[in-house]
């Protein structure tokens, strides 16, 4: 045995700690996305379908819901970090967005939500075709959950 050697095992130790610490960490939570060209880019990358939420942050009581019930869930969180982009166009009436998000949120609006509605959940391919229109319905995480993984091979 070589001096190098207790060098490898405090590597490795550290490499582990680092590890540990990332899941304890919580940092397996997945990432939400506003900017629309960078969540298709990842998308495009790991052949993720992107769930499109279009949310009214402060004003929509389902919406609320929606994000507090489900989308903040460590359940969910993780489910959407192995299966899913996630990206949110929001449309609050008091909390002020930078105009390019303003018309992004527009843009996809037009063309995957036209008719307006709150909250409005599509899942995506990474081609940006519409896969499905999903509904909210005050499902607990897990029920929504069995709805998004109809559309996954397992």
């Amino acid at each position: 045995m070589g001096p190098e050697m207790p060098i490898f095992f405090y590597l490795a130790g550290m490499r582990m700690l680092v590890f540990l610490m990332v899941l304890a960490s919580g940092h397996l939570r997945a990432q939400v996305f506003e900017n629309a060209e960078e969540a298709f880019q990842s998308s495009t990358r790991s052949q993720k379908p992107i769930l499109l939420v279009f949310s009214g942050s402060d004003w929509c009581a389902p919406c609320i819901r929606f994000q507090k019930t489900v989308l903040s869930d460590t359940g969910f969180q993780h489910y959407a970090a192995d299966h899913l982009i996630l990206l949110k166009a929001d449309f609050p009436q008091r909390k002020k967005l930078d105009q390019w998000l303003i018309g992004q949120n527009e843009r996809l609006a037009e063309t995957y939500n036209p008719r307006g509605q709150f909250p409005h959940i599509v899942l995506l391919r990474p081609d940006r075709t519409l896969l499905a229109t999903l509904t909210f319905k005050d499902q607990r995480p897990e029920e929504f959950i069995s709805q998004l993984s109809l559309y996954f091979a397992e």
